[in-house]
């Protein structure tokens, strides 16, 4: 009885393992998916992104509280030519997601890009790193909570 429920036990085990990894990819696609959309400047793709109640920061001071709100910033962002003047030196990448119980996910990202014209002034090169909380709502992760630092 005792092997059983050990056996029970593993596969239990090994099925949580799976569903992280499952979760793992799908949270990378979220995060991707989110790349993709400041590389073409859309922010019409922030509902399927990002979670109506999102609070999302970045490094200037500006905090978001909604996903509505977050989408007129983003498109008002995008069209600003300093904004667009920015290139990346090295690709956003993804460097970390953990999941801290079922269901959230917390992710860290790190890019570095030059050429931004912020205020008339280039803002020189820009060391920018992410953390994202991610909540798995009705099957699918969405981010909850962003906020963009930057190295000084």
């Amino acid at each position: 009885m005792k092997f059983v429920a050990l056996i029970a036990g593993v596969a239990v085990v090994l099925a949580g393992s799976a569903a992280r990894a499952d979760d793992a990819a799908d949270v990378r696609a979220v995060l991707k998916a989110e790349i993709d959309m400041f590389a073409a400047y859309d922010a019409t793709q922030v509902p399927r992104i990002f979670a109506p109640d999102v609070v999302w920061q970045n490094p200037f001071g500006v905090r978001i509280r909604s996903s509505a709100e977050l989408q007129r910033f983003l498109t008002r962002l995008f069209a600003r030519p300093g904004y667009r003047s920015g290139k990346d030196v090295s690709s956003p990448v993804v460097t970390d997601v953990g999941f801290p119980r079922p269901g959230v996910a917390v992710a860290w990202g790190e890019e570095v890009s030059q050429g931004q014209i912020e205020g008339g002034k280039p803002l020189g090169v820009r060391r920018s790193h992410y953390l994202d909380v991610l909540t798995k709502r009705d099957g699918a992760w969405r981010i909850t909570d962003e906020m963009i630092m930057d190295e000084k």
